[in-house]
């Protein structure tokens, strides 16, 4: 029997074919293709789509696909996906031109064309070049000698199959020139399912060694070995923070496992903070891989909650799909009653390797006292 959300799950995705066939052939249509070429436009679509969720499926399950293929398919589908919001924009043009009864000129679908096209050249290209957002930071209670001491905010690094062990070096290198006095890493270390995780321990390790890490997983390391993942980080020297806490110079910095959005999710994570018996009147830091379970955090005595998870939506347009789910607490550094929350969009990349007008940052926080 087919339950109602696999049934909106299948309706979702025939509308989905729909529009792409919509735009392909407002393409077809647009530059006046023969009707041979108008099949294919349409059928090329399909392709990309199909392609995608082929790549993203076997990304998640199987031990075969080569890197390098799966980083093909994303950015086919990345440019898939520009394309295909340029067809949907172009049909709006063409009816406005069709209702006036005027021709369409050949440089409008040109336009639209170029345009897709270079917003995702412009993705591919902010992929690799990370910036820097700074952040000061007032806690209750902080330690005297914790004032103007400097963390490194990264998330979302995706190690797998398109960001590996050169990437791992430069997100080191980069944190290591901002010279900070402890790293705070909020999940989606991996991608999953396939990873050689030994030069990412051996990459993190180096870090490690000068600096103190702390990191509690995210969701995209359930794709794969779980615990393989975690002790590759534990061995890189890390501090795992996998629902408890640890005490660093007289600050309670604690981490939870990734929670799901389900009532039982929501009623663990609540538990497991209730678990960690922080101390109200000690600064508490809480790493949580998504921004959620606010009040409870509060609640539990947190003063500073650092988050992932959203990429901020990763690649425009999708940041408007992110803020209506998670509010004012999607990207940024937002106030939650008495607690502070400090959401990055990480460094990473999941699915296609853009980052359209969204560049990937480490964040850098100054702690002040009162």
């Amino acid at each position: 029997m087919i339950s109602t959300k696999m049934l909106l799950g299948i309706l979702v995705f025939a509308g989905f074919i729909g529009l792409i066939i919509l735009s392909g052939k407002m393409y077809a249509v647009a530059f006046r293709l023969s009707p041979a070429w108008s099949k294919a436009a349409m059928a090329s679509g399909l392709l990309v789509l199909g392609g995608f969720i082929l790549g993203m499926t076997m990304g998640r399950s199987a031990q075969s696909l080569h890197p390098t293929l799966y980083s093909a398919i994303n950015i086919i589908a990345g440019f898939g996906f520009y394309l295909f919001l340029g067809g949907l924009a172009l049909s709006v043009v063409m009816l406005g031109f069709s209702l006036a009864k005027t021709a369409l000129p050949l440089f409008i679908p040109i336009t639209f064309l170029s345009i897709s096209l270079l917003l995702g050249i412009t993705g591919l290209i902010q992929s690799r070049s990370f910036v820097t957002v700074e952040y000061s930071v007032t806690l209750a209670n902080l330690p005297q000698e914790w004032n103007g001491v400097r963390a490194v905010l990264v998330s979302d690094t995706h190690f797998g199959l398109v960001n590996h062990a050169k990437f791992s070096d430069k997100v080191i290198n980069n944190i290591l020139t901002l010279n900070p006095d402890l790293v705070l890493h909020a999940g989606d270390f991996y991608d999953g399912p396939r990873v050689e995780t030994a030069p990412i321990t051996v990459s993190w390790k180096r870090l490690a060694e000068k600096i103190p890490v702390f990191y509690a997983p995210g969701n995209h390391e359930t794709y794969g070995d779980y615990e393989m993942f975690v002790n590759s980080v534990r061995n890189a020297g890390v501090t795992v923070l996998d629902n408890r806490m640890v005490e660093h110079k007289g600050v309670q910095i604690a981490g939870l496992t990734y929670y799901g959005t389900n009532a039982e999710s929501k009623t663990a994570a609540n538990s497991a903070l209730e678990n960690l018996s922080l101390d109200k009147n000690k600064t508490a830091i809480l790493i949580n891989h998504p921004p959620t379970s606010l009040a409870e955090a509060e609640n539990a005595g947190v003063n500073l909650m650092v988050s992932g998870h959203t990429h901020n939506g990763q690649f425009w347009p999708m940041t408007y799909v992110v803020r209506p789910i998670y509010g004012a607490y999607y990207y940024g550094l937002n106030l939650f009653n008495t607690m502070q929350v400090l959401t990055t969009s990480g460094v990473g990349t999941f699915g296609p390797p853009f980052r359209t007008f969204n560049s990937p940052e480490l964040v850098v926080i100054t702690f002040k006292t009162q």
